[in-house]
């Protein structure tokens, strides 16, 4: 009788050891996942910075004064894949330089040379792996003239791209 009573009181001591053990592992695991993305990715400090400033220089490339082949391939690149499997490049000077561009200037009611003047500022405003949102402001002479507006980033094949498709 005696056995079984320290029997029953040793497996109720190893089932609470068990348990906290487990809580514990637990704990720790979601702690670990409270630190990572849904796809396992992390913004560290380098991919923030070169996600603002890839959003700084998709705006240098659509406000050149002439359309270069590095700023419509640096533009087209740094798009999604997504949107370039639905635009070729052949298609994408067409649609950004003689459509979007000349839209946006009678829109915002302002000459290409003013707003390439603008300060330009890019915050990170959410981050879920591998979506990105970026919030963007032009300003020119302590007035705004763009913004604020935000710009859908993703990660792809560890780069930095627009998505707007």
């Amino acid at each position: 009788m005696a056995s079984f009573k320290i029997f029953a009181i040793l497996t109720i001591l190893l089932l609470l050891i068990v348990l906290g053990a487990c809580n514990a592992n637990n704990n720790s695991k979601q702690s670990s996942e409270s630190t990572y993305s849904p796809a396992g990715v992390e913004l560290d400090s380098k991919m923030h910075e070169q996600l603002l400033v890839l959003a700084n220089n998709r705006a240098e490339w659509f406000l050149v004064n002439d359309v270069t082949t590095e700023a419509l391939e640096g533009l087209y690149v740094s798009w999604s894949v997504i949107c370039q499997n639905e635009t070729p490049l052949a298609e994408y000077k067409g649609a950004v330089y003689e459509v979007v561009r000349p839209w946006f200037l009678e829109m915002t009611k302002m000459e290409l040379q003013d707003l390439q003047g603008a300060d330009r500022h890019y915050n990170l405003k959410s981050w879920t792996s591998p979506w990105a949102y970026v919030e963007e402001i032009w300003e020119l002479n302590g007035k705004l003239i763009w913004g604020p507006q935000l710009q859908l980033y993703l990660i792809e094949s560890g780069s930095w791209r627009y998505h707007d498709c």
